[in-house]
């Protein structure tokens, strides 16, 4: 999966958790957890949309931000169903992703 995609996918989900954070608090995700996806959503863009010397750590912080992504992605699932209305707006552009890589 291309950097760009992850980077959608992360910020799509950022973004409905970030809208639904009351309810995903009463599952256990924290504050800490939307600051560290920005911060890694942020670092990782940093890393590959510009030049800079120093990419040995984008690998590491894409592998942060796919464990937060999916951590948060599962435990919205867990909260709301997978069947439910508000889980659409954490997947609408995973599904949209999965069916462009077909």
């Amino acid at each position: 999966m291309s950097t760009e995609m992850i980077l959608h996918e992360a910020s799509t989900v950022l973004q409905a958790a970030l809208e639904h954070a009351s309810e995903l608090s009463e599952v256990g995700v924290t504050d800490d957890e939307f600051h560290q996806m920005r911060v890694l959503i942020t670092r990782v863009a940093a890393h590959h949309y510009t030049s800079l010397e120093n990419k040995s750590d984008i690998t590491n912080e894409l592998r942060d931000l796919r464990i937060y992504k999916e951590v948060i992605f599962r435990t919205a699932e867990m909260r709301f169903g997978h069947t439910n209305n508000v889980l659409n707006e954490f997947k609408d552009s995973i599904h949209q992703n999965s069916a462009v890589e077909m």
